[in-house]
């Protein structure tokens, strides 16, 4: 009984389902689109790359129509059609360039599986090994045919769709709009290049003419394409919005595999995931697994048809060992790839540059060239009888009951196979015991040296291996933050570095040693006690505070400008006094001359690390200290202040609630003529008076009033020092295209030209 239901489901007929055919086409397109377009869009045509993923699709269904009218035509399979169509030497030839097309993109994909696997999960492994672990597993995923890769890849379709859809939703958390903008800013050529990337990342649909003779409904064959089309085109545009919208484009443009690096920023709540990546690299290691077996099955295709018309027959163990030498083949190849960069440099210059015009353009020729000739079925078949098994002779295509059952088997073990190799990479590939590592949650940075030659090869007590994925938060001494060309040093190194997190905070202070010593009189590790000290900030967000991710993509972006928080010990004289007295003396004339009272954010602990001052990162390098007093104006600006306690007189407190800026540009005409640039902070929102007290008549007036004066004081003092706190240079290319393409080239000049202007709307609650 079992066996019929299983005969039912799965017969083995050698063809395949419109489904079948949607989704092995799907996992060609996803493996290297999401892996290499949205850096060559992002290098290209920058935000308006989303642009060229719809020129992209759009011109592949144009493709499609032209394939659907050449498939009609066709009585015979492609290879066949082809000699028939062009003759046989010409189709002799035609044959060699699309043999050669496989192999080189089977070739370059276990090159970049290799990579990959290497880069992201495995360490101090062999490219070898891992290559020959690749090949032979491909190898054994020949041995289900065409129908039972298909059925593998119909199975786990959804089981690795939907973990790629939820973590694509969590990386929406993270996504800065104004990224997004400006658009329409390339040029013709450069939407016209990106495009032609995108079309290379479909030129693959081209296949569904080999797939043509193992499709049972071929009139579903184009449908199934054209869904995988607008399906694999809606993962690249969403990935794409998100990528930019995380990175930026100029961060994005430099980064190798940025899908990557996007999945190790998502934070899953509960943090039982050590490596959220991990979930992308099994959908890439499917995906890849997927485009390699295909390029070489097609290829293998191709040498059977030469040999049948030498007069050979190719099946079972036969072609099993075609399978094997061209894994060979694409083995020796992948190695010099691997080894040589000029080679892997000619390698992506063919494919991409004559190999894409190559499969898109002949099936173009040939839709071009007329119709086929009429000949009859008998003609046309070229399949040649051969006796086998017990003397019975077959044409063409034969059934096997006995390799029915040796593919079924081969479906499932590869199944149980992949799944295996799948959840071994979601471990990590972690060689060493837990016992045998250290996972230190604070990195001491005091200068070149120190970083180059003691935190790469740190070795604790025992010689634990050193694991950065639990890291916390990265200290840098103040002294070697203001060098540079040696923190750019120090940040490319960083990045390089797949087990440093990228969420890790960044912090700054005069002496790591100092702070060092102020562990014994702590409850926790320093640093745990320090990224507590950011994340329980009253009524501050956590995302004001820069992490090495922040800082990676701001060497790029030169968009932002970001507060590093300065950690002293409380009541010891620091660096940050300095900006302090600076900003007490401007404050004066906001209050009468009055000395304000510096409010306090947290508890006193005696001895203890605080923050007291912040340190400014601007165009991805430091601009001096600022007060916390600024800072907090600064998040409070940026939305990032759940609620914000000021002082406006000296008895009388305030606090404000659910509060939202709205920064606007302006220009108007100032004094003597000239056009002001003025940058207006519209404040509205809930507020109520804390300690003091002012009459219910001018209550209204006088609190916006004297919070404006506030908000202005702690604006001008920040422009004075060319720091601006409503971060508003980043949101150009979305406000003012004008002042967008006016500083494109000179943002140093920005602040210099600005002015900044509060307009306080708080209702105030009555007592």
């Amino acid at each position: 009984m079992l066996e019929e239901i299983g005969g039912s489901m799965f017969s083995e007929n050698n063809q395949i389902s419109g489904r079948q055919v949607f989704r092995l086409l799907t996992y060609d397109f996803l493996g290297m689109g999401t892996l290499l377009l949205p850096t060559m869009l992002a290098d290209t045509a920058g935000r308006d790359g989303i642009f060229c993923i719809l020129a992209g699709i759009l011109s592949t269904f144009l493709y499609l129509k032209l394939l659907r009218y050449l498939l009609k035509g066709m009585k015979t399979s492609y290879p066949d059609f082809l000699k028939q169509k062009c003759g046989k030497v010409c189709g002799y030839v035609l044959w060699g360039g699309y043999f050669l097309y496989f192999i080189l993109m089977a070739s370059y994909t276990a090159y970049l599986f290799s990579t990959l696997m290497l880069n992201g999960l495995v360490e101090n492994v062999s490219f070898y090994l891992v290559l020959m672990l690749i090949l032979l597993l491909a190898f054994y995923g020949m041995a289900g045919g065409i129908e039972g890769r298909a059925r593998v890849y119909e199975i786990l379709f959804w089981f690795l769709m939907i973990p790629l859809f939820l973590m694509l939703f969590a990386a929406c958390r993270e996504v800065k709009p104004a990224y997004w903008s400006p658009v329409f800013v390339a040029d013709g050529k450069e939407v016209l290049s990106g495009s032609y990337y995108v079309l290379f990342c479909y030129s693959m649909v081209s296949i569904v003419l080999f797939l043509k003779e193992y499709v049972a409904d071929r009139r579903k064959c184009v449908g199934a394409a054209e869904k995988a089309v607008w399906f694999s085109g809606g993962v690249f545009a969403v990935l794409y919005l998100i990528l930019i919208g995380l990175f930026g484009a100029e961060a994005l443009a430099q980064m190798k595999f940025p899908a990557v690096t996007m999945m190790s920023r998502v934070q899953i709540t509960g943090g039982f995931l050590k490596r959220t990546d991990a979930f992308m690299f099994s959908i890439w290691f499917f995906t890849l697994y997927a485009m390699l077996n295909s390029m070489v099955f097609y290829s293998g295709n191709l040498a059977a048809k030469v040999i049948r018309d030498c007069g050979g027959y190719l099946e079972g163990k036969k072609r099993m060992l075609t399978y094997l030498i061209l894994l060979l083949l694409v083995y020796g190849v992948t190695v010099l790839l691997y080894r040589n960069q000029q080679f892997l440099d000619r390698v992506t210059f063919l494919l991409w540059r004559i190999g894409t015009p190559f499969v898109v353009g002949v099936p173009l020729l040939l839709c071009v060239f007329g119709k086929m000739p009429n000949r009859g079925m008998e003609e046309r078949r070229t399949e040649k009888c051969r006796t086998k098994k017990h003397g019975v002779e077959v044409c063409g295509k034969k059934e096997n009951r006995d390799e029915g059952k040796k593919c079924k088997k081969n479906v499932r073990v590869l199944v149980l196979v992949c799944f295996l190799f799948g959840c071994l990479f979601l471990q990590g590939c972690n060689v060493a015991e837990l016992e045998d590592k250290a996972f230190p949650v604070l990195l001491n940075i005091r200068d070149q040296d120190d970083f180059q030659n003691v935190w790469l090869n740190h070795e604790y007590a025992g010689n634990k291996k050193v694991d950065y994925n639990h890291l916390k938060v990265v200290l840098i001494e103040r002294s070697f933050l203001e060098k540079e060309a040696e923190v750019e040093d120090m940040l490319s190194m960083l990045e390089q570095e797949k087990e440093v997190p990228w969420n890790a905070y960044v912090m700054t202070t005069e002496s790591c040693d100092r702070l060092a010593q102020t562990e014994g009189e702590l409850d926790v590790l320093l640093g745990n006690y320090l990224e507590e000290l950011l994340e329980n900030t009253s009524g501050i967000d956590q995302k004001a505070y820069p992490t090495l991710g922040m800082l990676y993509e701001e060497r790029a972006n030169h968009l932002e400008t970001l507060y590093i928080p300065f950690v002293d010990i409380e009541g010891e004289q620091s660096g940050a006094v300095e900006d302090d007295t600076e900003k007490e003396e401007q404050s004066a004339t906001v209050w009468d001359d009055t000395e304000k009272e510096e409010e306090e954010q947290q508890p006193v602990m005696t001895g203890k690390p605080q923050i007291t001052a912040y340190e400014v990162w601007k165009r991805g390098r430091a601009a001096g200290l600022v007060d916390t007093d600024t800072a907090r104006a600064a998040f409070f600006t940026q939305n990032f202040a759940d609620d914000y306690t000021l002082q406006l007189a000296p008895e009388l407190y305030v606090k404000v609630d659910a509060a939202s800026c709205r920064v606007k540009e302006t220009e108007k005409i100032g004094a003597g003529g000239l056009t002001e640039q003025i940058v207006t902070v519209t404040v509205t929102g809930e507020g109520e008076i804390l300690s003091g007290t002012v009459s219910a008549s001018e209550k209204e007036q006088l609190l916006n009033t004297r919070m404006e004066d506030y908000l202005n004081a702690a604006a001008t003092h920040a422009l004075e020092k060319e720091i601006d706190i409503t971060n508003s240079y980043r949101n150009l290319g979305a406000d003012n295209r004008t002042w967008y393409f006016k500083y494109q080239n000179t943002p140093a000049a920005y602040e210099k030209d600005i002015k900044i202007q509060y307009l306080v709307k708080i209702n105030w609650k009555s007592e």
